[in-house]
């Protein structure tokens, strides 16, 4: 017997799942109090968390152990515009 690929459904029900992420014990609580302060629970607010950070494009947060890149880098000091900034230079 030949199995195939099933092709692809549209309209999949897109129905809500529990699973389960491993984190400090210190984050969890800070996570419960945080939903508790929002009215929720930790399951739905670290699931929006999550969704949320999908829908970023899963950035890195600065957590990388890189330096964060920035896209409008500051224009470059020279000595007398930084002697200006701080007050004039003489």
């Amino acid at each position: 017997m030949t199995q195939i690929i099933p092709p692809r459904n549209p309209n999949q029900e897109d129905e809500e799942k529990r699973f389960y992420v491993t984190a400090k014990r210190s984050v969890k609580l800070h996570l419960e109090q945080e939903a508790f302060d929002r009215g929720t629970d930790v399951w739905t607010l670290g699931g929006l968390v999550i969704e949320a950070w999908l829908k970023a494009g899963c950035p890195d947060f600065g957590f990388s152990g890189q330096p964060p890149v920035s896209e409008n880098p500051p224009p470059s000091s020279s000595p007398s515009q930084l002697a200006d900034d701080q007050g004039g230079a003489e």
